[in-house]
Formats: C-alpha cells, sequence, structure tokens
C-alpha cells in the first residue's frame, strides 16, 4: 500500500514520504515513524529481529502509550487538518 503523507505550513504542503509506516519492535518496544518504505530488519535499540511495520494511510496518524500492567496501546486515528 503506498500513502502520501505530507506536513501542511502556512504557504504550502510538503511531501515527507509515498510511504508511512509505523515501526515496534516486540522486544523492548522502540516505536518510531518509518518514512523509507524498506523497513528495517533488527531493531536498533535491542537488535532483536523482532520489528513489526504497520502502514499508515495518508489521512491517518497515531498515538502510542506503553505501561508496565497494561503493555503497548496503540491508537490510530484519522488526520485532522485545519481549514
Amino acid at each position: 500500500m503506498e500513502t502520501t503523507t505530507t506536513v501542511k505550513g502556512k504557504s504550502s504542503s510538503t511531501r515527507i514520504s509515498r510511504n508511512v509506516q509505523f515501526t515496534l519492535c516486540g522486544s523492548c518496544y522502540w516505536c518510531a515513524s518509518y518514512l523509507d518504505g524498506r523497513g528495517i530488519e533488527k531493531c536498533p535499540a535491542c537488535g532483536e529481529q523482532r520489528v513489526e511495520l504497520m502502514p499508515l494511510a495518508g489521512n491517518e496518524m497515531y498515538t502510542f502509550d506503553y505501561e508496565e500492567k497494561r503493555g503497548v496501546t496503540v491508537d490510530f486515528l484519522p488526520l485532522k487538518i485545519a481549514a
């Protein structure tokens, strides 16, 4: 799935990437937004190969939370663009 993510400024929109993915390590819970689209083979924090990639739609954002008791919570939400 290919998407386009943009950053809206006062004067124009700038395309960041056509393929944005939420990246999460299943071992240490390191996470990042990955813009390249090729993915990574191992976690840069712990070196494990349990990295999962979840594609984001062009109109989607996420919030990430970690609690020791509940674990990882990721919410995917529609991007609100100011008019």
